[in-house]
């Protein structure tokens, strides 16, 4: 009856009344079977099983879900004899971005092939009185002679005349530019010439970055705005800007293709007047193509994370780059490398077309520049070297860098090309070319200039609109069919629609049958109507289409369900950000209400705000002392990092910003919408034209604003709290508060104000209940896919586990996993911790010590001791007394001692800022007092001040250190309040469905932090590469540890320390004494003990194959057998001669019965095609017909086994995972386990190998606890588990003899290759796919991959069908399908 107690809660009127009836049975049978245990502990499992007095702990990340399920006791609870725990495993799932890229890619595609078929539609009557077989010539060109059309006689694929054949042409028209420039000015007879000169125009028609149809090269002006967007950019930043009084001349220098980088670089400089400032000289080295590091253009302190350096020369900056320095320094500030970018791009434009007015005419002097410098070359290479020589440059496919493999061609068979400095350097190594003028054009890149080259790209589609109009122009003049008018306008305006013509954005794709990817709205009447670019308007409702979009882009509050965010430049949004960091701020350690109103009004009218204009500002009103300095302020880290930049930026609207604030964040929604400034000039002149001028207008549609917010209005501005209120009483809402209070938003969630409370109750009101959570829901949250994928898999768990009891349970306890990086946000950036000390010490002067020497001279895996690090931020000194500390003291734990200074048994904070390295008996003397006594703060306050100021220490340590007042209720109930409500993203969305599942249970947040510490404290090792055990142990601490917080704490600790003194707990003893309803000091060794079990289920999620269908190149024929055609009808479809895709990504397995030789039943795993899945749906017929082409009379005996499906191979596990010819792969699924004494070997070898990965140091010493008879130990171990019968049925206990074999060899490596070894072991038995790198015992590279032939009639194998727990599951014994 006791342990019923222990879980009693208050439930509803009929609950409560069924549950006095239960524990009255219960007891009755208790009493009547006194003597027998059997019945106690079948009562027990009874009221598990029944009632709601079990826990679940919930351990997510973002490839898995631990979880646990146990009673109050912390017993796990079992069901059919099994114990309720485990690992869900899964693969993380991938961003958008790669599959958009795809996608978008595909779109780019079919629409240019759709407009070449619009295009030879309008030229099809005209062709036809010419040449009635020209585009079936051209559409079969293609295929081989015996192929093509019947009607077609000739090999040629153009010009089939008796007069003028495809030699002719080619030799008249070398290439199409020479077609194209021949067209603008000379008479066109032949409509065919006229229609493959506007073919390849209209197919390469240019980029369209410059959004006027008017752009010319010899313009000036369009360059010369994007240098005032540059110096705009730099003023905001409070960046010192470029001299832009001799922009002409800058502009003709920029032009000149005769002049070096350098000479460039220098003149560039002198006429922007740069000196030495780094963004400055950093600028003018990126507008000459230069190589510019990121730390230097943007004045960072230290190097960027993902890309240190850019250069607009290499190919790879758009792909790459540029996409790693929007992630690096975010959207907004990636504006300045675009800018750089267009001005580059205009003069690499500059120089394609020289003095030329067309673009064929500049690409026509190129290709007689190059042959005639190749007639130099030849010449060259004859009179000074052999004719093996001759073929070497010019031939010899061996040369990698000859000049075959610079244009690609040899004797017009396809080669592996080179680029052009590459090609450069063999001429000037393998013909030691003298000539000056050869030589200096090398320099420039101008020696034997290519026509098709990577540059093209910055050819925008208004050279060639000018071209197609003038070839048009004059096309007009001998064909009428042009001038003549279709659908109200003219075949040449048709056209020229085609080459201009681009889908909006805010339309999307124009394909309505994917509602996923496509929001396209139609006029009515118009639904079935071919859309084109002269019809476009009048069928797409354009408006009605940029409202869907306006919805879609929209995203979800991470605080409230279904509530649409905020625009991050929102003037609601930007206050909060703002305040959020403006109310931390402290002067001379408190709060300044005055001060932060005065700063707050001065933001409004700056883009920046530092905390020098602070200073100014202040001593400007007196409200500090005319001498003070940047000292006063603290609890920022350094100047401020947001602004009221909108506000800024609506400055000019005056006392209106306020009267008419919601016609602004209308105006700023669209903003950050809508891209095409028309479109959005027309929205806001619709709106809002008659409270607006044209000026004002104008200067709007000039703002850009993109991000989003995380937060919605509701949130800021719409809930109240009963606990916050102003002076008369009036509840206030989140931005009332933050003005008023001066408190930031996450001191605001606090029990205090009790918005937290609110945001439950308002969720609660607005949510599905548990039948409607899908995963729509999930998919609606505001989270990575990986976090959805995570979330969804945890609903599931949970969802069975309540399937299992019966009922939901009493408490759920939650973590997960920490959040990467968010790539919109700008200056993360990462630097080995040796690398943070000798950036620091190369600005301390020292003459006593040379720090820096000592630092280089220690290896890089030292630095992971908090020790050294602390040695080296107190310059070698104890931080309570200034004695030096030897170095070889450091580590010496009778000697010295790291300290908390906020006392560890109050706040639990680790970090480098709460902890200093003293000597041991000064620690003692401390003990847990805090302040620090006034005898070692007077004493030691200079020193500390000095480290601050040098930047050893930060501001936050350095207050700490000399505070003088104890920790106050207030703030202690703060840390412990960040113990039990957790902020981060992923957890409160996942809590947050929970709670709409599950509305009687509560939700428990769990800090990873406070389960390692009680594993610390226990020895409870975790070797993350041992096995996936890990997850579901970890979920069981979780319920341990955060029912133990939970319960000490009453949920709250504001309740708490209402009825409880600040001595009245001591995080170090926590676990020391009994706490009522939570914990026993008895229970420890079962707790222990059930850790150490290793019943934990391990299951991983089954899935279908999608994305890419197959390779993304074509092979050519012969080379594979198994193609997957390029077309599925029509001659081309014969892989065998014109080759076709390879690597078909399977979607699923599929089990079939055949007959084999001799009257033999076979079955097989037959992998099924997902190209073949997206083409016939995945039909028994088509399975039927695709598997007939190799088996014979197939017969289907499981249609579908998906990938991850575990099976039983002759007693070994293993899951499905792919297939390589005909092998299927597999993967290991036997879990391993190891002793003690092994483990702790392993978790050192563990820690080893990471450190080696980490610093990238494969010569890296190990770790003097690892040592060569634990390492023996460990292999013999490692290969006794292999040769057991866990692993008999796979292929890797092929390697047992191998193994045994070469145990001498181990024994005489090194300790550091012994881990490399033992590593390589441990992979072979991993659960994951891979393969062991044997080379240091004298084997193979790859050895252990798993497969078995797909014919599995004579293998003993079940596949085992499971459910997300493993609780549910089915066997099937494929070999009943043999008759």
């Amino acid at each position: 009856m006791q342990q019923i107690q222990c879980t009693h809660r208050v439930l509803p009127k009929n609950r409560r009344f069924e549950k006095i009836l239960f524990e009255l049975m219960v007891l009755f049978r208790t009493v009547v079977n006194r003597s027998s245990t059997f019945i106690i502990n079948n009562t027990r499992e009874d009221v598990n099983r029944k009632m709601k007095n079990y826990y679940v702990g919930i351990d997510m990340g973002t490839n898995s879900v631990g979880w646990a399920a146990t009673d109050c006791e912390y017993h796990l609870l079992k069901a059919r004899g099994q114990d309720l725990w485990g690992s869900y495993l899964f693969d993380e799932a991938e961003g958008a971005q790669k599959r958009r890229s795809f996608r978008t890619a595909r779109r780019r595609t079919a629409r240019t092939r759709q407009r070449l078929l619009l295009l030879q539609s309008l030229f099809q009557e005209e062709m036809a009185k010419k040449d009635p077989l020209f585009f079936i010539r051209l559409n079969n060109s293609p295929l081989v002679l015996k192929d093509k059309n019947e009607s077609l006689k000739t090999s040629d694929s153009l010009f089939a005349d008796q007069s003028f054949t495809d030699k002719n042409y080619f030799k008249k028209y070398p290439t199409i530019y020479h077609l194209r420039a021949s067209l603008i000015n000379d008479k066109i007879k032949d409509v065919r010439l006229l229609y493959l000169a506007v073919h390849h125009i209209i197919k390469n028609r240019g980029h369209f970055l410059f959004e006027s149809q008017n752009f010319n090269v010899a313009n000036e002006e369009v360059v010369k705005d994007k240098f005032f967007a540059i110096n705009a950019f730099l003023s905001d930043r409070e960046m010192p800007t470029l001299n832009l009084e001799r922009l002409h001349e800058v502009l003709q220098v920029l032009k000149q293709t005769k002049s070096s980088k350098r000479d460039k670089q220098k003149t560039l400089g002198e006429l922007l007047g740069v000196s030495k400032e780094k963004p400055l000289t950093s600028i003018v080295k990126a507008l000459i193509g230069g190589t510019v590091s990121l730390k230097d253009l943007y004045s960072a302190e230290s190097d960027f994370d993902d890309i240190k350096s850019f250069c607009f020369d290499k190919a790879s900056f758009e792909d790459s780059d540029l996409p790693a320095i929007k992630s690096a320094v975010g959207e907004d500030d990636a504006e300045l490398v675009l800018l750089l970018k267009s001005v580059y791009d205009w003069t690499v434009l500059c120089g394609i077309m020289g003095d030329e007015e067309y673009i064929s005419f500049a690409k026509v002097k190129i290709y007689n520049k190059h042959k005639s410098d190749l007639v130099w070359l030849k010449n060259y290479v004859r009179q000074n070297f052999s004719k093996e020589t001759y073929n070497e440059v010019f031939r010899r496919k061996d040369k990698k860098n000859n000049y075959a493999a610079y244009i690609g061609m040899d004797k017009q068979k396809g080669f592996s090309k080179c680029k052009q400095e590459d090609f450069y350097a063999f001429l000037k190594k393998r013909l030691n070319i003298t000539d000056e003028t050869v030589l200096a054009e090398m320099d420039k890149g101008q020696f034997l200039p290519k026509q098709v080259v990577k540059t093209n790209g910055v050819v925008p589609y208004q050279l060639h609109l000018l071209e197609l109009k003038a070839i048009l122009r004059n096309a007009q003049k001998c064909f009428s069919f042009l001038s003549e008018k279709q659908e109200g306008v003219t075949v040449a305006e048709k056209i020229v629609s085609l080459m201009t013509f681009r889908i909006p954005y805010y339309v999307g794709p124009l394909n309505t049958a994917s509602k996923k990817y496509a929001w396209a709205v139609r006029r009515p009447g118009y639904e079935n109507v071919s859309i084109t670019p002269w019809n476009f308007h009048q069928i797409v409702d354009s408006d009605a289409s940029e409202e869907q979009f306006i919805r879609r882009m929209t995203n979800k509050c991470t605080y409230l369900v279904g509530q649409d965010v905020l625009p991050a430049n929102s003037l609601l949004y930007s206050e909060y950000v703002f305040l959020n960091e403006l109310n931390n701020l402290r002067i001379n350690g408190e709060k300044n209400n005055k001060a932060r109103q005065l700063i707050f009004h001065y933001a409004k009218q700056h883009k920046r705000v530092t905390l020098k204009n602070c200073l100014a500002l202040l001593v400007r009103n007196g409200l500090l002392p005319a001498d003070s300095s940047t000292d006063v302020f603290s609890g920022l880290d350094g100047d401020f990092k947001t602004s009221l930049s909108t506000w800024y930026d609506f400055r000019f609207l005056g006392d209106r910003l306020q009267t008419q604030r919601e016609m602004c964040e209308q105006i700023i929604l669209w903003i950050t919408l809508i891209s095409d400034k028309n479109r959005l000039e027309k929205r806001i002149r619709t709106a809002y034209g008659q409270y607006l001028s044209d000026e004002e207008i104008k200067r709007i549609k000039g703002f850009n604003y993109s991000k989003w917010g995380r937060l919605s209005k509701i949130l800021l501005d719409g809930i109240v709290s009963e606990r916050c209120f102003d002076e008369n009483g009036e509840l206030l809402t989140i931005i009332e508060a933050m003005r008023q209070k001066g408190e930031n938003f996450m001191q605001l969630l606090s029990d205090k104000y009790g918005f937290q409370d609110a945001i439950e109750r308002y969720n609660q009101e607005n949510s599905p209940s548990d039948d409607k959570v899908s995963y729509q829901t999930v998919e609606d949250l505001y989270c990575s896919p990986s976090v959805k994928r995570a979330i969804w898999r945890t609903v599931e768990i949970v969802r069975e586990i309540v399937k299992i009891q019966g009922c939901a349970p009493q408490k759920l306890f939650l973590e997960t996993a920490r959040e990467t990086k968010d790539n919109g946000k700008a200056g993360k950036r990462t630097v080995s911790r040796k690398q943070q000390l000798l950036d620091l010490y190369k600005d301390i002067h020292l003459q006593q010590h040379d720090w820096i020497k000592e630092i280089e001279s220690l290896p890089d895996s030292k630095f992971n001791s908090d020790r050294l690090v602390l040695y080296y931020r107190q310059l070698g000194r104890s931080m309570y007394s200034g004695k030096p500390i030897k170095l070889e003291e450091v580590f010496d734990r009778n000697i010295c001692d790291i300290d908390h200074i906020y006392p560890q048994s109050k706040i639990k904070d680790d970090s480098l800022d709460n902890r200093v390295l003293v000597y041991k008996n000064e620690n003692s003397v401390k003990s847990d007092k805090y302040p620090i006594s006034s005898e070692v703060r007077n004493a030691m306050r200079p020193f500390w001040q000095s480290l601050w100021v040098q930047g050893l220490i930060s501001e936050r340590k350095y207050q700490r250190l000399i505070r003088s007042t104890p920790l106050t209720v207030d703030e202690l109930a703060d840390f412990i309040n960040r113990q039990l409500v957790i902020t981060r993203q992923s957890t409160k969305a996942t809590a947050q469905i929970l709670k709409q599942m599950l509305p009687d249970t509560e939700i428990v947040y769990t800090k990873a932090a406070n389960a390692n510490e009680f594993k610390d404290k226990n020895n409870l090792l975790k070797v993350r590469e041992l096995n996936d055990l890990h997850h579901a142990k970890d979920a069981y601490i979780n319920i341990v540890v955060g029912n133990v917080y939970n319960t000490k704490f009453n949920h709250n600790a504001a309740v708490f320390f209402r009825n409880n003194s600040i001595d009245s707990y001591n995080f170090n003893k926590l676990y020391e004494s009994d706490i009522p309803g939570a914990w026993r000091v008895a229970q420890k060794a079962d707790v222990l003990a059930t850790f150490q079990k290793n019943t934990c289920k391990v299951v991983r999620m089954t899935v279908n194959g999608h994305g890419a269908l197959f390779g993304v190149n074509p092979v050519v024929a012969g080379k594979n057998a198994d193609l997957v055609p390029l077309k599925k009808h029509g001659a081309i479809a014969d892989t065998s001669r014109y080759g076709g895709y390879n690597s078909a990504k399977i979607v699923y397995f599929v089990l079939v019965r055949s007959d084999g030789k001799a009257g033999k039943q076979l079955l097989s795993l037959e992998p099924w095609p997902l190209w073949m899945e997206k083409q016939t749906g995945g039909s028994t017929e088509a399975k039927l017909n695709y598997f007939s082409q190799k088996l014979t009379n197939p017969k289907i005996c499981i249609d579908r086994i998906k990938q991850n499906t575990l099976l039983c191979v002759n007693g070994s596990y293993a899951w499905l995972k792919g297939k390589t010819n005909n092998n299927v792969s597999l993967c290991n699924a036997n879990q391993l386990f190891l002793d003690g004494e092994n483990v702790q070997t392993l978790k050192l070898i563990s820690n080893y190998m990471r450190d080696r990965k980490t610093f990238n140091n494969p010569q890296m010493p190990a770790n003097e606890k690892i040592t060569a008879e634990n390492n023996l130990r460990l292999y013999d171990a490692l290969v006794q588990k292999l040769s057991s019968s866990l692993y008999a049925g796979l292929a890797i206990c092929g390697q047992v003899p191998f193994l045994q074999e070469k145990r001498p060899v181990f024994a005489s490596l090194s300790v550091e290759k012994q881990c490399c070894v033992l590593w390589e072991v441990l992979r072979l038995m991993q659960c994951n796919v891979g393969s062991s790198d044997f080379t240091l015992l004298g084997g193979v590279a790859n050895a252990g991959k798993i497969k078995i032939n797909k014919f599995i009639q004579d293998e003993n194998i079940k596949l085992i069908f499971q459910s997300p727990t493993g609780y549910y599951r089915t066997v099937v014994d494929v070999g009943r399908f043999l008759k």
